[in-house]
């Protein structure tokens, strides 16, 4: 069950900047990770690629997307580490944050490549505005 904006804005570090580049907390929906970076102590991250999608199409008769940025997601220090099916493209098909009993967990829903569950004392995260295809 996906935490409310209030809860992810007061107890995760930089969600606000996140929030506020959208106007809403996104539910990353089809984004793709594009890096992950695990160790043992101290901080872990996802880097994932996400967007806004709308209601109109291109000329393509695709819908239509802006807001392109990367989203590092800082894991202070890794409880608990469940991953699967790493590939050469990560889709997710959303991302859900929440507390549990030994801090708070991040779960990757499936969609094409990784998926899983990991659970770190504490959660941050930056942006990074922009498609990385185009840096």
């Amino acid at each position: 069950m996906m935490q409310s904006d209030n809860w992810i804005e007061s107890n995760i570090a930089g969600a606000k900047r996140l929030i506020d580049w959208f106007g809403y907390w996104p539910s990353f929906h089809d984004a793709e990770i594009i890096e992950i970076h695990l160790t043992r102590e101290g901080r872990s991250w996802l880097k994932i690629h996400t967007w806004h999608t709308s209601d109109e199409v291109d000329s393509q008769n695709h819908f239509a997307t802006d807001k392109d940025v990367v989203v590092r997601i800082e894991l202070q220090d890794i409880q608990e580490l469940e991953l699967s099916d790493f590939s050469h493209q990560n889709v997710i098909f959303g991302l859900d944050i929440r507390p549990v009993e030994n801090g708070i967990e991040l779960t990757l829903e499936p969609c094409f490549g990784l998926s899983g569950r990991l659970v770190a004392s504490k959660i941050g995260l930056e942006i990074l505005p922009g498609d990385p295809k185009v840096r």
